[in-house]
């Protein structure tokens, strides 16, 4: 009787660690599913059907991971300064392009180009920015789809010819 009495103890043991287990790993997931999305949430922040433009000086750079941020000190409609953010890709996919933690000196004036933040906020999301010196820089994914665009239409043109 002793014995019956310990297998079924190990057995309901073994079952309580089995569930426990599970229900621990599906927690863990559950947890984990936000954390893998969470950078690519600038989609829902940003309204991408509209674009803004604010001219501003350059205040900080953040060139970070997983989006780089430029502040700029923006003159409002009565003359006082806000800061505002424009928000990019990540210092990786930005570095490739020339991007330095130096690239842009405290005061210069820029215009930027973006896609407004969706709640209202003084952000938007990058498109291009124009530098004082008349450079233009774009954002990495615009200035790829643009290079893909282009080559597509030489392509056309070469198997018209």
């Amino acid at each position: 009787m002793m014995l019956v009495s310990f297998r079924n103890n190990r057995t309901s043991r073994s079952r309580s660690t089995t569930v426990l287990a599970l229900l621990g790993a599906l927690l863990s997931t559950v947890l984990a599913i936000p954390l893998a999305h969470g950078h690519h949430a600038f989609r829902v922040v940003y309204d991408f059907s509209q674009t803004r433009t604010i001219e501003g000086r350059v205040v900080r750079l953040e060139l970070v991971n997983p989006h780089a941020r430029l502040f700029l000190a923006v003159a409002n409609e009565d003359g006082n300064e806000e800061e505002w953010m424009i928000e990019g890709p990540g210092k990786l996919a930005l570095a490739r392009r020339g991007w330095t933690d130096d690239m842009f000196a405290d005061g210069e004036i820029i215009t930027a180009v973006g896609n407004p933040a969706s709640a209202g906020d003084n952000a938007i999301w990058l498109e291009s920015i124009a530098r004082s010196d008349g450079s233009v820089i774009i954002d990495p994914l615009v200035s790829d789809e643009l290079a893909i665009e282009e080559e597509r239409r030489q392509r056309i043109r070469r198997s018209a010819e």
